[in-house]
């Protein structure tokens, strides 16, 4: 995917702007002001299609450019993926490891009923298995697309690497603020949050490295597998 034009800053901001804030305003709705309604599910899905639309409708508009794929640079990809298995196992592994045998495993578990009951909310605790699957592969790439390739893409060319990576990290984390807020102390969900930010961060770091999602991707699948290994072991 590559940008064919250079948009005046302006017009970049308007696209930015609300790739940053709507998907923490859906989170609010939808696990918060809609909790335990037939509406939550509703609106995570129309949450999703606003990953998919905006970037592409937003580079169309302001950008006059339309996604094209060019000749795939498989060596590239090829790559960036070792990076991406490296970072993402050792993440995964701190996250079962503390989970697993920390102090804080007692803890976490304390909270397997505020889990459990939000896994009923959703309606996926019949199907936990093949929705973390589909979470873990399909929508880790979606989330590299719109947080990596379109806000943290848009974000280096408005302000410095450093804005960039902490803008698109801590946008990125703010719906995750939101979400774990419904399962644990705030100060918990302040940490955990937190991290996402980190791993965010990172993720744009080997983007901007690597011009490649692959790696990311891997990282990101990876984690995701983990927290829902968790999650599966909260739920049980």
């Amino acid at each position: 995917m590559n940008d064919f034009t250079q948009p005046k800053p302006v017009k970049l901001w308007r696209g930015v702007i609300p790739a940053m804030l709507v998907p923490v305003a859906a989170s609010l709705i939808y696990y918060v002001v809609l909790a335990e309604t037939g509406l939550a599910i509703f609106m995570y899905g129309m949450a999703k299609v606003f990953l998919v639309v905006w970037p592409v409708g937003a580079s169309w508009l302001w950008e006059k450019n339309l996604l094209k794929f060019g000749q795939l640079d498989v060596k590239k990809h090829l790559k960036a993926l070792p990076l991406g298995v490296l970072t993402g196992g050792i993440i995964a592994a701190l996250i079962v490891g503390t989970f697993k045998f920390s102090p804080w495993s007692s803890y976490i578990q304390q909270f397997s009923g505020q889990v459990l009951g939000k896994a009923e909310d959703m309606k996926i605790l019949d199907f936990y298995v093949p929705f973390a699957i589909f979470i873990s592969l399909g929508h880790s790439l979606l989330e590299e697309y719109y947080w990596r390739w379109y806000v943290y893409g848009r974000l280096r060319k408005l302000v410095g690497p450093t804005t960039a990576y902490l803008g698109a990290g801590l946008a990125f984390a703010a719906h995750h603020y939101v979400v774990l807020g419904c399962f644990f102390p705030i100060w918990l969900a302040a940490i955990l949050g937190t991290t996402v930010a980190l791993g965010g961060g990172l993720w744009c770091w080997m983007f901007g490295r690597q011009q490649s999602l692959a790696g990311c991707w891997v990282s990101h699948i990876l984690v995701d597998g983990a927290i829902f290994y968790v999650g599966y072991n909260l739920i049980s």
